[in-house]
């Protein structure tokens, strides 16, 4: 069986006669104890004997208690040092000014053994609880450093021209802290790119705070954007400081910033203005230095002219504007996102699925990615249900929609004598939204020969609407 270390004391006394008598009284209730005549010498021994507390006279010639004191707190390894100073004098003056260089307790002799010890196990219990502290705060750097590596760009795949010109926007904006909207399709990895961004910036090593504006309820989201006092509303027992103020420093991720009710819109773009919040029911504004990040998947223009989104906050979070493009965009990507994925479930599971066949990568490149990214990475992980899996193939694919979807689409977007899609209005060829409508697109540009100020009168958009959604479904570039 393993002793118990014995906790080191180090007595610091020019009178040897006192270190001998706290060496004997410590040593029978469990302590090893060292001593030192001087400061000058307990200083010159502390690396060498790692005490776990000192004893410390105050009057010695030389050096004196004080000035050792303060040396010892001075010593990076020993800032967390106890130190208990003992003196024969009581005054107030001596015992504030041990406190204010750094001494941990205070002792006047003749001191009772019994009280002398209970502040040694005190003081004991304190540099314990310091170093679990030490350790977590260790272990968060830790984790947070393996966080950010996450988040480089070289961990977001795609070596298409498309990510290329993405990854040089992503860099330019973890070069300045102005606001940033991001957009693309659901599943193309908006939050993936916010944090990437946040993580290359200056603000790493802050706090990265996401929100999904649309999962929170229209009634509390102003308190848990920006607080609330106590009793400001029913159920407000308590104070809150909100996300924002946990953001302080760092940055806040608004994503589904389109689905955010407007009265709330107003007061984000007070926030952006002034770099204030003012918690519900607070009357005093608390200054705060965050950077927004927004994230959408609507058009934030239509929503603007449907009255639903505010003109001048979509230019205040517009500053810098990232645009991902669907998955079915970014074809060339595939095999690098097969293996990064194959990769990843390897390690997670425990496997060894050393790829992905021809049929396979074909099949894949053949399909339209609804979800995009979000969907692609489930239809890898499926894969490892199957037992002994070696190399995925065609078989092992789960893929809920083909390319025979978009050409279903073009024809069912007209429709027949009777109101129904050409076909018959079934499960199996009723076309999505996203679907039809750049069906729709696609036949407008076709009946204005391509002339685009015509298909947009033709569609009843404005044309800078119709350019964006012809980028979008990749038509006529």
């Amino acid at each position: 069986m393993t002793e118990e270390k014995r906790p080191v004391v180090l007595a610091v006394d020019d009178e040897e006669d006192n270190t001998l008598l706290l060496k004997g009284r410590l040593y029978r209730r469990g302590y090893d104890v060292e001593t030192a005549a001087s400061g000058a010498e307990a200083l010159s021994r502390l690396a060498d004997l790692s005490p776990d507390i000192v004893l410390l006279d105050v009057m010695m010639p030389g050096m004196d208690g004080f000035e050792t004191c303060r040396r010892i707190k001075e010593m990076p390894r020993d800032e967390f040092l106890p130190v208990i100073l003992l003196t024969a004098r009581d005054d107030k003056e001596s015992k504030v000014k041990g406190l204010d260089i750094g001494a941990d307790d205070y002792v006047t002799k003749p001191f009772d053994i019994d009280e002398l010890e209970a502040r040694i196990r005190a003081m004991l219990r304190i540099r314990e609880l310091q170093g679990r502290l030490s350790q977590k705060e260790q272990e968060v750097k830790r984790l947070n450093t393996e966080l950010k590596g996450q988040y480089t760009f070289e961990n977001i795949v795609g070596a298409s021209a498309t990510m290329q010109e993405i990854f040089e926007k992503m860099q330019g904006a973890a070069r300045i802290t102005s606001p940033v909207i991001i957009t693309g399709e659901s599943g193309t990895g908006k939050e993936l790119v916010a944090r990437g961004i946040h993580y290359a910036s200056p603000r790493g090593d802050k706090p990265f705070i996401p929100v999904n504006c649309a999962a929170l309820p229209p009634d509390l989201i102003e308190s848990e954007l920006f607080g609330h006092k106590k009793g400001s509303f029913t159920g407000a027992v308590k104070e809150s400081g909100g996300l924002f103020k946990a953001a302080d420093g760092g940055t806040i991720f608004l994503d589904e910033i389109g689905e955010m009710p407007k009265d709330v819109q107003a007061k984000l773009l007070r926030v952006l203005q002034e770099g204030a919040v003012r918690p519900v029911g607070g009357s005093d504004e608390i200054k705060i230095d965050v950077r927004v990040i927004a994230a959408t998947n609507v058009d934030l223009e239509d929503a603007i002219e449907e009255g639903a989104f505010r003109e001048d906050l979509y230019y205040r979070i517009t500053v810098l504007s990232i645009e991902l493009p669907p998955l079915r965009n970014r074809k060339p990507d595939l095999p690098a996102l097969a293996t990064h994925f194959i990769k990843k479930f390897n390690a997670l599971f425990g496997a060894d699925v050393k790829g992905i066949d021809e049929a396979a990568m074909e099949a894949l490149k053949n399909y339209d990615w609804p979800g995009n990214i979000r969907e692609f990475q489930n239809v890898i992980e499926r894969c490892y249900a199957y037992a002994d899996l070696e190399w995925i193939g065609e078989k092992h694919l789960t893929l809920h929609r083909t390319r025979k979807r978009a050409e279903q689409a073009a024809a069912s977007a007209a429709p027949a004598a009777g109101g129904a899609p050409a076909g018959g209005d079934t499960e199996e060829n009723f076309p999505t939204l996203e679907e039809a409508e750049k069906a729709l697109v696609e036949r407008a540009m076709s009946l204005a020969d391509a002339n685009k100020v015509k298909a947009a009168k033709l569609l009843g958009i404005h044309r800078s609407r119709l350019y964006k959604k012809l980028e979008h479904y990749g038509i006529g570039l």
